[in-house]
Order: structure tokens, then C-alpha cells, then sequence
């Protein structure tokens, strides 16, 4: 399971999940590799590796500058594809901040609170469906030590305000690297990205809705679990 989480302001957080097997990673890497080729072959400069992140490919920084528009939003569309057509499951949490922050005086960080719900859905989805452990990889965050403890507690006992149970079907720990490494964690920004996206901004742009229509629909074909917690 590959994890990325996602904000939109100070108004949402979200956390998107990638669950798969050996022959959905094999796709998705290949896919993703395979697009990178076809940007650097029309786009002088462009280097092949360069990491899929959808914030920057959508709105052209970094190191998606000097990218053509028409081209950002093809490999974001064929990023979409590439998990739609690989077998991969996807699972998308988020909590409205503004609910909870008028709710409880005091609210379990948002982040991890956040990480627990995904977690737990998670945990079902393979105690339900699957009938297997998994391991869990995430994209580096500021609060990986804590993240990381905290599974642990979640796995032990069921924690109150986190998780109703204790989660049995997570292996081991939960471990941490750079996206910009790793073509599943991109996969899951992408994925995390778009459905943040279509649930907090109404494009006003009609090219945009439609790009951004397309590219949530495929995402939404593979996903088995999405819910946004409104306190």
C-alpha cells in the first residue's frame, strides 16, 4: 500500500492510498516510466525521471516549468490511465477542518487523525476483501516519527478518537521515503491530488472542469473507498 496525503488550505486534509500486487506495480512503474519518455521525446529539455507530482504538473512549477499546458495535462490524464488499466484498488479519507475545529475544542492532529481513518479503512479492506497483510509505504512527511509510533499504538489497542479496533492487518511498521524515487508513491500523489482537487475547487475554467472531469473519473474507477468526514 502506497500512501500520500494531500491539504487544501487550512480547510481539508486528505490522505489516498494505492493497494497492490506484484503485477499492478509492474504496471504501474512501467506506465509511468513509458510517460515520462513520451514527454522528453516532444519537450526539448525535459528530463524522463522527473518526478510525477500533480500539483506541480497541473499548475506548470518546478520542474514542470517549461511544459506546455496541453502536455502537463496529457500526462496527467495518462498517469490517471496508467492506475485505471494496472489493477490497483484506491482508497480516499478526508476530514472538513473547519467542522472539526467548531466541533471539539480540542481535535486530534489532523494529520494523524487523518492517517487513522485511512489506516482503518485500509485494515478493513483487507480483512474483508483480501485476506492478506500488507506493508505500508508513505511519502516522507515532517511527522514520520510520530506517524510511525503511533501505528504502532494503533495496532496494539483500539486508540480512542482514532481507530475503533485494533488494526490487524498492517505488517510490521510504516515506512517512509522520497517520492521522487518512487513511481507508486507518485501514482498515489496524483490519485490523492485529483480527488482533493474535485472535491474542494469548482474549476471555472471549462477546459479545466473537462481535464479534470476525465482524469477523476478514472481515478474514481479503481476507487473502492472514499469518504470525507464532516464532524
Amino acid at each position: 500500500m502506497f500512501l500520500d496525503e494531500s491539504a487544501r488550505d487550512n480547510r481539508f486534509y486528505f490522505f489516498g492510498a494505492l493497494i497492490v500486487d506484484d503485477v499492478s506495480i509492474r504496471h504501474i512503474e512501467q506506465g509511468l516510466d513509458g510517460i515520462g519518455r513520451l514527454v522528453a521525446a516532444h519537450i526539448s529539455g525535459f528530463d524522463p525521471r522527473t518526478e510525477f507530482h500533480a500539483a506541480d504538473m497541473f499548475q506548470g512549477k518546478n520542474l514542470w516549468n517549461a511544459v506546455p499546458v496541453a502536455w502537463r495535462v496529457k500526462a496527467c490524464d495518462l498517469v490517471a490511465k496508467v492506475i485505471e488499466r494496472s489493477g490497483a484498488e484506491f482508497v480516499f479519507r478526508g476530514i472538513d477542518l473547519e467542522r472539526l475545529r467548531s466541533r471539539y475544542r480540542r481535535p486530534f492532529p489532523p494529520h494523524l487523525l487523518t492517517l487513522a481513518h485511512l489506516l482503518e479503512a485500509l485494515d478493513g479492506r483487507l480483512d474483508r476483501v483480501h485476506d492478506e497483510v500488507a506493508v505500508v509505504l508513505a511519502d516522507e512527511h515532517h511527522t514520520a516519527g510520530s506517524s510511525r509510533r503511533k501505528l504502532i499504538d494503533f495496532k496494539i489497542v483500539s486508540v480512542p478518537g482514532y481507530t475503533h479496533g485494533q488494526l490487524r492487518n498492517l505488517a510490521d511498521t510504516l515506512y517512509f521515503g522520497p517520492s521522487h524515487a518512487s513511481r507508486l508513491l507518485q501514482a498515489a500523489d496524483v490519485a490523492t491530488y485529483f480527488l482533493n482537487r474535485t472535491s474542494t475547487i469548482k474549476e471555472r475554467d471549462t477546459r479545466a472542469q473537462d481535464a479534470v472531469g476525465k482524469i477523476v473519473a478514472r481515478i474514481r474507477a479503481v476507487t473502492v473507498d472514499e469518504y470525507v468526514w464532516a464532524p
